[in-house]
């Protein structure tokens, strides 16, 4: 019996190290989908192909672990409310920029900014192929409550440089509107929230002060973000 469809869409990446995750696993079926589309459209498309009583949306650059996978089912039987999970994240890499983007994602696990990954087959909804990258925060609000965390996290090697970092952003703003208009009171867009409550919230504002310097690097990658959105 399928218990988890993992959808991947892909443009043409190595997944190999997905595949070395779910193929030994049997109840585990692993949808990769390479067609050349959006990626909110190939999600779709993973998505309405999906045996699973679960469905587990990652990118082709995550990678999760047997250990994640089992934790995500026991979690959902557990909690027969729940409908979703939020997952840990860690970007690898030892270059300055991967290590502060990895130090930004730890703040937002499990918050408005963050997007689960793992929900009920059931009550899984599709994404909003009109967009292309705020499609992950309008799906995730989509999802009804209630949503927890995983224990275990789930590996990131997107390996992006910091110019293409801020190509991809811009091309992100493109949607921003069509989010705005869907979700207008959405808590993510809030400027207070974004710059300084979700650093704030749940003494997390003990790792600015643990590191001072990533920290202010940190805001002044916010500060460039929020010239692209204003730009577009």
């Amino acid at each position: 019996m399928i218990k988890v469809s993992v959808v991947v869409p892909n443009h043409g990446r190595d997944i190999s190290a997905i595949r070395a995750v779910c193929d030994p696993m049997p109840e585990v079926e692993l949808l990769e989908v390479d067609l050349g589309l959006e990626r909110s459209a190939q999600r779709n498309i993973g998505i309405c192909s999906a045996e699973g009583e679960y469905i587990f949306v990652l990118d082709s650059d995550q990678v999760p672990t047997r250990a994640l996978i089992y934790d995500c089912i026991a979690i959902m039987e557990r909690n027969p409310g729940c409908n979703g999970i939020y997952i840990p994240e860690i970007i690898r890499g030892e270059d300055w920029f991967t290590k502060l983007r990895n130090y930004e994602r730890q703040f937002y696990t499990g918050t408005c900014i963050d997007c689960v990954r793992f929900v009920r087959a059931k009550i899984c909804p599709l994404f909003d192929e009109s967009m292309s990258g705020p499609e992950d925060a309008d799906w995730d609000l989509r999802i009804p409550a209630i949503k927890l965390v995983s224990r275990f996290p789930l590996y990131h090697d997107d390996h992006i440089s910091f110019k293409d970092y801020l190509k991809k952003k811009s091309y992100y703003t493109r949607s921003m509107s069509k989010f705005l208009e869907n979700n207008p009171e959405a808590k993510v867009l809030k400027f207070r929230y974004r710059v300084f409550g979700v650093f704030m919230e749940h003494r997390k504002w003990r790792k600015l002060l643990r590191h001072p310097i990533l920290a202010v690097k940190l805001y002044f990658l916010i500060f460039l973000r929020g010239i692209i959105y204003l730009k577009k």
